[in-house]
């Protein structure tokens, strides 16, 4: 059998496209399905702009051609999958139609085509704007088929691209893995305080669950005792406005990525998923990420490590104990906990919004492939908010496509039922779908255990330690699958309600934020070392923000006196009280964090 090789094969990386139309770069799966790729979310209208570059043909032949993609909604209908697309080969489109076979990421076979040794021209062109997907393209002479599995797929990329080899970026003091709220405030406390910073994000925009691309608000008081300095950042890079799936100007990118583009000790790495670590014993020594659209890879080396992902996927890869899911009620003696320990987690909220304008619009009946709904059991709703949420059932690190794919099939289904066969759909005869995120807004998924982990009666009793920190205010906010939408929709439920537990003014404990088993190693955000119960208070944006501000002052402090995280509590704790009284935000910019303080989850509207 004649094996794939450079010799008699061409593969091309779609998100490396010369021109990529009006296709999106989705780089959200790199660890889980090994690649970024081309989406088409044209929310339900073709794309108008085709991706198309030039390849070079070894020699003259008859080629296999080989599209990975995936079936996208068979997950849950096997009627038509919308999620279809063409590969035009020097202005002829291929016989096949792609995206319609396996729900799996894997080689799709088209038909065989006819080329000679030379240039030629390969085009992705959408047939649905329904979010047809496409990694790569090979085109071969060769007998061998390629393999689906995650590790032939690597293997197939070095032997016919070659060994994509790291490029040294540098080293830092603090290399900071994930660039949302508490990222953001980890990089710039630092960066302030002294520290040579790397910040590391996987998307091209900063923020997180409240960028432009996600659209949640921010939530939780900041400038609260024992520390009230802490939190002024969020003037600096926070939205002066309330809401979740809003326009885009109304999260306010620009002043996240101003701030953080201005302090000159933080160099930050846009568009880069970290996917490898290199360890010394039980610390970090560094990591390699891979770039987004082009696909180079960068090797960065530091002291210190924060893993503000919320996946904890650096905390992951470096070997750290990690948990995820519901505790037992025994484990921590946790009034609100279940009585046996499951997988179960709170979901992902995937934003959209419709509009009213005064031009009649079509479009699609999903009713062969999308959500059963029918007249009590649809939302009729202009917009999601919170309690729209997805995969509480799932992995929410294994799954995660599956996860975010549902929310945008939820969506879809909702706004194609309310325009097409709702009984007052003559309300929706002017209504567009202007906005559906196709970058998942997550609330839980693993937590990194460190020194101490905390639980529910720390927040509700409390028990004050003497290493708290920064405060957390929000009530214990925890959710669950709505009754009646999971009768209906059993294990693949997508509206949730929220249970509400009142706590006090709470400082958190350092210990928290390291890693119990790896040496150099923080984490701020929602991956910190709390119980399931614990994080539906600590999880809003502007608490991670303030640990991510914790954590930047301590880094700050082991990088000046060469000490480990750990050493902070044991030996320099007064140090770090000291630098918590002063802040790392300016307090000469305008006030602007006035609104949703206080938990609203119980008021379950759209919030127009």
């Amino acid at each position: 059998m004649k094996q794939l090789s450079q010799e008699n094969s061409v593969m091309v990386l779609a998100t490396k496209f010369a021109d990529k139309g009006d296709w999106t770069v989705e780089q959200q799966f790199v660890l889980q399905m090994g690649s970024s790729y081309l989406l088409a979310h044209g929310i339900g209208t073709p794309l108008a702009k085709d991706a198309v570059t030039a390849i070079e043909v070894p020699a003259d032949g008859d080629y296999k051609l080989y599209v990975r993609t995936k079936n996208w909604t068979k997950y849950w209908s096997n009627g038509p999958t919308p999620g279809i697309f063409s590969v035009v080969i020097d202005g002829v489109a291929n016989d096949t139609t792609f995206g319609t076979d396996d729900v799996n990421w894997h080689w799709q076979k088209g038909a065989d085509v006819k080329l000679t040794k030379g240039t030629h021209t390969i085009a992705l062109h959408d047939l649905t704007g329904f979010d047809g997907r496409c990694d790569a393209i090979i085109l071969t002479t060769a007998d061998e088929i390629p393999g689906n599995d995650l590790n032939a797929y690597k293997e197939l990329r070095t032997r016919l691209l070659g060994e994509n080899k790291a490029a040294d970026a540098g080293n830092y003091d603090l290399v900071v893995v994930g660039g949302g709220m508490s990222g953001i405030c980890a990089a710039i406390a630092a960066a302030r305080f002294g520290s040579k910073v790397a910040l590391i994000q996987d998307r091209y925009i900063l923020g997180g669950n409240n960028s432009s691309e996600v659209r949640v608000g921010l939530g939780g008081q900041i400038n609260v005792d024992p520390y009230p300095s802490l939190g002024y950042i969020f003037n600096e890079i926070g939205p002066d406005r309330i809401g979740n799936a809003r326009g885009a100007h109304h999260y306010q990118d620009h002043k996240k990525l101003d701030t953080v583009l201005a302090e000159k000790n933080i160099s930050l790495f846009l568009g880069y998923t970290v996917d490898d670590v290199e360890m010394d014993g039980d610390k970090i020594k560094a990591v390699s990420a891979i770039e987004a659209t082009n696909q180079d890879r960068i090797r960065i080396t530091g002291k210190l490590f924060s893993d503000c992902t919320g996946d904890a996927h650096l905390a992951v890869m470096a070997g750290a104990e990690t948990r995820m899911g519901r505790e037992a009620k025994a484990e921590f003696d946790e009034r609100l906990a279940p009585e046996k320990a499951d997988d179960m987690t709170m979901g992902v909220s995937v934003e959209w919004y419709c509009e009213d304008w005064n031009t009649p619009c079509d479009f699609p009946d999903t009713l062969d492939w999308g959500l059963e709904l029918d007249e009590y059991t649809v939302e009729p709703v202009h917009r999601a908010n919170w309690y729209w949420e997805v995969g509480m059932m799932d992995d929410q690190v294994a799954d995660a496509e599956k996860i975010r794919d549902y929310g945008m099939y939820v969506a879809y289904s909702t706004f194609s039922y309310c325009k097409n066969r709702y009984a007052k759909k003559e309300d929706w005869e002017c209504t567009h779908l202007t906005w559906v995120s196709h970058v998942s807004g997550k609330r839980e998924s693993r937590r990194v255990i460190g020194d101490l982990i905390l639980s529910e009666q720390d927040l509700t009793r409390p028990r004050p330690y003497e290493d708290g920190t920064c405060t957390t205010t929000w009530r214990i906010d925890q959710h669950y699958p709505q009754e009646e939408n999971s009768r209906k929709y059993p294990g693949a439920e997508w509206l949730s309600y929220g249970v509400l537990t009142p706590i006090d003014f709470y400082a958190l404990p350092y210990r928290i934020f390291y890693s119990k088993n790896i040496a150099n190693m923080f984490m701020a955000g929602r991956n910190v070392s709390v119980t399931h119960i614990a994080l539906g208070s600590v999880r809003v944006m502007r608490t991670c923000g303030m640990m991510g501000e914790v954590v930047g002052l301590a880094a700050s402090i082991c990088a000046k006196r060469d000490v480990m995280p750990r050493d902070i509590y044991t030996t320099y704790f007064a140090e770090l009280q000291e630098l918590m009284r002063k802040g790392a935000g300016r307090t000469d910019v305008p006030y602007t964090q006035f609104y949703h303080q206080i938990d609203r989850t119980g008021h379950i509207a759209e919030d127009r």
